[in-house]
């Protein structure tokens, strides 16, 4: 499980929609360096995003 108890932060889709962006954030979450948060509307917003790209979302 990705979490941190010292550091928090929100992702938007601005940051994991580019894929080298989400890459590297998710991997310093898998170490633990934070814990990464986001909405059900975050969600909602990135899945339109890559179906506009057509990006596959799975």
């Amino acid at each position: 499980m990705i979490h941190s108890v010292r550091f928090k932060a929100v992702l938007d889709t601005n940051v994991v929609f580019p894929i080298v962006i989400r890459d590297l954030l998710f991997w310093l979450a898998y170490y633990e360096l934070y814990t990464p948060k986001w909405s059900a509307h975050i969600f909602d917003e990135w899945k339109d995003v890559m179906l506009r790209k057509d990006v596959s979302v799975v």
